[in-house]
């Protein structure tokens, strides 16, 4: 259905009007948002099928624990020595 404009100018000639779908503005328009949908949805499908695994085992618990342990002590006796050699920090 195409319509034709009336020319502003009674000496110009009528210039047909092609319909929306035509066109290549509201098909660019609309492509926008619709490609945020498509890659939001990659981005689920990614997110269900590469799950973290938060699950430890004991053992690696029992490490885990053991080398924060270890951690603290030398964090400790590094503060602790700091301290006695410094008499201004009193």
């Amino acid at each position: 259905m195409n319509s034709i404009q009336k020319p502003q100018n009674p000496g110009q000639a009528p210039v047909p009007i092609e319909p929306w779908h035509k066109q290549f503005w509201p098909w660019f328009i609309i492509a926008l948002p619709a490609s945020a949908v498509i890659a939001s949805f990659i981005s689920l499908w990614l997110a269900v099928s590469n799950p973290d695994y938060l699950v430890v085992t004991e053992d690696e618990y029992q490490q885990l624990r053991s080398e924060l342990k270890a951690q603290t002590t030398v964090e400790g006796n590094e503060q602790a020595e700091a301290g006695e050699s410094d008499p201004k920090s009193n």
